[in-house]
């Protein structure tokens, strides 16, 4: 994965939130078989990355181990057309109520800069944080704060299926 150099970025991040969004992860290779993190079908192999990443509750640790796994999908994404994208994903966005976010979030996949790149996934993850904590209060009462504990909880194994339980390692 690279980035381009030439002018140097401007940023309003302080030094360690850039370094964690922006190089974090990258410097990371041989942990993990990335060829089988996607699957010719364009799914996640979820066994695949639970399998690299560290159980311990680290952030900065386990983003580091995430980094080519990010880097894994984006090398996929980058191999297809946005028409292509359209037709295998964008049914699948419907129930995030802004499926229109994700072809945005795909042209900025196409950037060649790492902050774009980045910044959009962060935009990604929060609007299915918000339609996964929406899910949530379908059948809980009290959506959990991190994440994380949102991805863990019964209730999402309840509606997507055990399998989901998997993210709960990450």
């Amino acid at each position: 994965f690279q980035m381009l150099v030439g002018d140097p970025i401007t940023t309003c991040l302080s030094p360690s939130v850039y370094d964690m969004i922006c190089k974090l992860g990258f410097e990371v290779r041989g942990n993990c078989d990335f060829d089988n993190i996607v699957t010719e079908n364009g799914e996640v192999c979820w066994k695949t990355i639970t399998d690299c990443v560290s159980r311990s509750l680290d952030h900065q640790a386990s983003v580091r181990l995430l980094g080519p796994v990010c880097e894994a999908v984006h090398l996929h994404f980058l191999s297809l057309t946005k028409g292509q994208f359209e037709l295998q994903y964008i049914p699948w966005f419907q129930w995030t109520s802004f499926p229109e976010l994700f072809p945005e979030i795909f042209d900025a996949l196409g950037s060649l800069q790492s902050p774009a790149i980045s910044l959009s996934l962060m935009k990604l993850t929060s609007c299915l944080e918000r339609a996964l904590g929406d899910v949530f209060l379908l059948i809980g009462k009290e959506c959990p704060f991190l994440f994380r504990d949102l991805l863990a909880s019964e209730e999402l194994a309840q509606v997507f299926g055990q399998s989901v339980n998997l993210l709960e390692d990450i």
